[in-house]
């Protein structure tokens, strides 16, 4: 089938300790472009995110985002500092003897130094730990992104499959127009000839024959219709069985190219007023076709 280059897609995946959230944008390109967003202590998978991406896709940029949560219970680890504790208790044992307190030391007393207690953010896991979980969620993400391009892509198709249909029935004109073509030339040259031989008597068929056909060689447009139509089957081809034959984008514009080629040429042998605006309509069609397939893989 036929897909475009852009499209959105987000995935997301819970390990233990966080969850894990992958963004992706996709780009018209004329090559496959990855541009990933990742923390230096990622940095590492990056070989693999690229290597899961590639399989999946064949043309365009891809811009990623990773980012992730950490869950409430696993954010911070809370811990006693023994040491401290006992630092203090003696502290507060020789104040109270000093002081002749004879109030027993309490728990209240403690808690009023907070520095007994040591907060410290919890580590990201390993880099294999984590692994699994980013690429459930790079897998999400690339399979919305493909379903995006899908479906965009099958728009693009029905547009352009107009076109095309508009093209073919403009060459059909064109083909009619060309079969008349070398009677207008003889009449053309068989006119021009009576007025300058006008004094001798009359026009020497057999040199009329011979000019009518050295003209019809120079302005025979059979060959460039023909490959005009060769392409257009191949093009049509290509959009109704993209899914057969894969990314077909390339191959869309090197026929576009070649279609453009021989209308030009056409244009500049036919020396016809009808040709010339059927020139002008199918290279309008063209134009339009070139810029929807800059959008397809």
């Amino acid at each position: 089938m036929i897909k475009s280059m852009t499209g959105y897609g987000r995935g997301e995946a819970e390990s233990p300790a966080q969850k894990w959230i992958v963004e992706l944008r996709t780009l018209n390109h004329r090559f496959l472009d990855l541009s990933l967003n990742l923390p230096k202590h990622l940095w590492a998978l990056e070989d693999r995110f690229r290597k899961t991406i590639k399989s999946r896709l064949q043309r365009g940029r891809l811009e990623m985002q990773l980012s992730w949560e950490s869950k409430p219970e696993f954010a911070f680890s809370l811990k006693l500092d023994p040491s401290l504790v006992n630092e203090t208790r003696k502290m507060l044992t020789e104040l109270t003897a000093a002081a002749a307190l004879e109030e027993p030391l309490r728990l209240e007393h403690y808690l009023r130094f907070a520095d007994f207690f040591i907060t410290k953010e919890r580590e990201i896991p390993e880099i294999e730990e984590v692994w699994g979980f980013l690429a459930q969620a790079l897998s999400q993400a690339l399979d919305v992104v493909d379903q995006m391009r899908i479906n965009e892509g099958a728009a693009l198709a029905a547009e352009m499959r107009k076109y095309v249909k508009d093209i073919e029935q403009t060459v059909a004109r064109v083909k009619v127009q060309a079969e008349t073509l070398p009677l207008q030339w003889q009449d053309k040259i068989k006119a021009r000839t009576a007025e300058i031989l006008a004094e001798t008597g009359g026009v020497d068929e057999t040199r009329l024959a011979q000019e009518v056909a050295f003209l019809a060689e120079r302005r025979d447009i059979t060959e460039e219709l023909t490959r005009l139509e060769s392409h257009l089957v191949q093009f049509w081809e290509n959009l109704q069985n993209g899914e057969e034959l894969g990314p077909v984008g390339r191959k869309l514009e090197f026929l576009l190219q070649e279609m453009l080629r021989e209308v030009n040429t056409i244009g500049a042998k036919a020396n016809d007023l009808v040709i010339a605006q059927a020139v002008v309509e199918v290279k309008g069609c063209l134009e339009r076709l070139r810029e929807q397939v800059q959008n397809i893989e």
